[in-house]
Formats: structure tokens, C-alpha cells, sequence
């Protein structure tokens, strides 16, 4: 069923008629980059990231199957309690969450502790560098945020535009802001931005619904080689106007396709006319004849008050009567 619109056009035939629109845009000049990245060096990380975050999938797993059994001996601890025949259950001691009688007992631990060494999820990285840039050295090294990788692709840019500038000043802070503490294959803090359907692998590797951003501290062998490839095949994060000498950047033009409507001449210019010489909503009034219009309409309450008085004596003597 269509919905009539305009004359006999429907609201399809009305969309249709569209045309393509080029529309240009200045760069603002306050943009950071963020650090360029071939597509093997992206997809190398991710597969690496994948692999070496199995442990911790199979720990966040193992630990949602471990509250439904928690909850489930709550719950008949109570129903036992409420029976007074029936024996009483032992409480639940915290080592006894992951029994050893599971399978892959030693993965599940093993991705407990490498949980320690890594930040699941934007804030928990951001709150991690904001330590890092403002603390420096006096951070522990082994705390320190050594590879951060966003899904760029999968994320919308105003929730990840920070991570530039901020990764910068992390970097800055322990390494500082020399020139050669920018260059590839150095140490210090590196920022990987991968492209679209990454979220979706690392969600998967580590047992989640999302996960748009990870944050890797140096400290483990099996992370130390994604860091290492990191250092290799992408260099720092770098803010051009603060700490190096400020280079020449020419101006930068964005071209945003779009479309706008096809519209009807002729209907565009009566509109056009219509609008410059709007028709007047109200006619002017016709001034002749208004003193002889007055003049009737104090002729006639004059008339009315006449009459008025000349009824008024004759009730005055009426009442007069009656009250002798």
C-alpha cells in the first residue's frame, strides 16, 4: 500500500528522484593521525591476539558456569535450611569455584593470571594511560600500558578520537619527546588501530559480547611477541605541535558525497515567487461612508434611549396607584 504524496506521485517515486551531490569540507587543522599500519601487520596482531587470549575465554566461561553453580547450591542450601530433616550443605569456599576435576583446569588458570597483564574495554584503557601520562616513570614497569589495540573499524570515531593524543602523552611521559624516541622499532607505547569485523574475533577469543579496545602490558612471553611486532611494523603515537619542531602541513579538502532532491522547475520558481511577494492576508479597509455609519448608530441608541424615557413616567404613576 503507498502512501500518496504530492499530486499522483507516491512517496517512492518521490524518493527516487534524487541526484548526487559533491560537498566539500576543510580538515581541521587540530586533527591528531593516528600511527599508519599495513593490513598484514593489522591482521597479524589480531590473529596473534586471538590465539594468545584463548585462556582467558575459557576462564570468563568457566567462571559464568561457576556462579550458576554457586547460585544453584545457594538455593538448595536454602530449601535444606527450611527443612529441618534434611542435612545441611557446606558452604561454598572460594577455592572450591574452580575444582580441579574440570577440564582444562590449566588453562582456565593460566587465563586468570594473564588477565592480570591485559585491560578489557575503552574506559578501562583510558583510565590506564591517564595513570600512565600523568604518573611517568613513577609507574612500575610492569603496569605500564605497552600496546593498544583499537578496532577502528567496528567503533564509532567519536568514542576512540581521544586515544591519539592521549596515547602520545603516555608514550611522552616515559620516553619522552625527542625524535628518537618517535621512530619505529624503538620501545615505549604503541597505538594500533585494525579494520572492520576485528571486534567480533577478539569478543570471541575472550568469551565477550564486545570488546573495541584492549590494552597489553609488557611482563608475559606469549604478549611480549604481539608487543614486539607492534614496535616493529608501527611507530609511536605522535602529536605533531607538541614537543618536536612543528613542520608544514598544507591544507586538506574532504569530499563528502551525498544527494539532494531533483525538484521542478517551474514549481521552484512559483515558489520563489510566492515567497518574494507574499499575497496580502488582509484587504484594506474602505474609509468611505464611516461618518455616515456613525452618525446612524448614534441616531439609532439615541432613538432607543428616547423611547426608553418616554415609557418611564407612566409605570412611576402606575406604581404610584397601587401604593395609594
Amino acid at each position: 500500500m503507498s502512501v500518496i504524496a504530492k499530486g499522483r506521485a507516491t512517496m517512492r517515486t518521490v524518493s527516487e528522484k534524487r541526484r548526487q551531490v559533491f560537498k566539500h569540507a576543510l580538515g581541521k587543522p587540530q586533527a591528531m593521525a593516528w600511527p599508519e599500519a599495513d593490513q598484514e601487520t593489522q591482521s597479524g596482531i589480531v590473529d596473534m591476539l586471538c590465539t594468545a587470549l584463548g585462556p582467558v575465554g575459557m576462564y570468563f566461561a568457566e567462571s559464568r558456569r561457576a556462579s550458576k553453580r554457586l547460585a544453584h547450591r545457594k538455593r538448595r542450601a536454602v530449601r535444606s535450611a527450611n527443612n529441618r530433616n534434611s542435612k545441611k550443605e557446606p558452604p561454598v569456599k572460594p577455592s572450591e569455584r574452580f575444582p580441579t576435576t574440570i577440564d582444562n583446569y590449566e588453562s582456565v588458570m593460566a587465563g586468570k593470571d594473564l588477565l592480570a597483564h591485559i585491560v578489557l574495554g575503552i574506559n578501562g584503557t583510558t583510565r590506564m594511560l591517564e595513570r600512565q601520562a600523568r604518573s611517568g616513570l613513577s609507574v612500575p614497569e610492569s603496569e605500564r600500558i605497552a600496546l593498544v589495540v583499537v578496532c577502528k573499524g567496528d567503533v564509532d570515531p567519536q568514542m576512540i578520537a581521544h586515544f591519539p593524543g592521549l596515547a602520545h602523552t603516555a608514550h611522552a611521559a616515559v620516553n619522552g619527546n625527542s625524535r628518537e624516541s618517535t621512530k619505529s622499532g624503538d620501545g615505549g607505547l604503541r597505538l594500533v588501530g585494525v579494520g572492520k569485523g576485528a571486534e567480533q574475533k577478539l569478543a570471541n577469543a575472550v568469551c565477550q559480547q564486545r570488546v573495541s579496545v584492549i590494552g597489553i602490558r609488557a611482563g608475559v612471553p606469549l604478549l611480549d611477541e604481539i608487543v614486539l611486532k607492534a614496535r616493529v611494523g608501527v611507530a609511536p603515537p605522535v602529536v605533531p605541535w607538541i614537543g618536536t619542531a612543528v613542520a608544514f602541513h598544507p591544507m586538506q579538502v574532504h569530499e563528502l558525497h551525498t544527494t539532494a532532491p531533483i525538484l521542478d522547475k517551474k514549481r521552484g520558481e512559483a515558489a520563489a515567487n510566492q515567497k518574494a511577494n507574499p499575497p496580502s492576508s488582509v484587504a484594506p479597509a474602505d474609509k468611505s461612508g464611516s461618518t455616515e455609519t456613525k452618525k446612524r448608530r448614534r441616531d439609532s441608541i439615541k432613538a432607543t434611549g428616547d423611547g426608553c424615557r418616554s415609557r418611564g413616567p407612566p409605570k412611576q404613576q402606575a406604581k404610584k396607584s397601587k401604593a395609594s
